[in-house]
């Protein structure tokens, strides 16, 4: 069971850095057919996308990233038990 929580942990911080990286790639617009960038994209987009719709309009501004890292720390705590009760 600790090996599963271990990978579910692991899994959840590799989803992290990925929406950093995309986030980042998207200030530099790389060409979209690059294919490192169809995978990340192919990764991070449904997850993104959900949020995405019920965010407001921001002017330009997506604070879409922002919010999952945020959902993807919270489950990490609750996952380990780092959630205060």
């Amino acid at each position: 069971m600790l090996i599963v929580i271990w990978l579910i942990y692991w899994g959840i911080q590799a989803l992290i850095l990925l929406v950093v990286v995309t986030s980042i790639l998207s200030w530099i617009r790389p060409d979209p057919r690059n294919p490192v960038v169809k995978i990340l994209n192919a990764v991070v987009d449904p997850l993104l996308h959900p949020i995405r719709t019920l965010l407001p309009a921001t002017g330009g501004m997506d604070f879409s990233p922002m919010i999952a890292i945020l959902i993807l720390w919270f489950l990490q705590k609750l996952l380990t038990g780092g959630i205060a009760h």
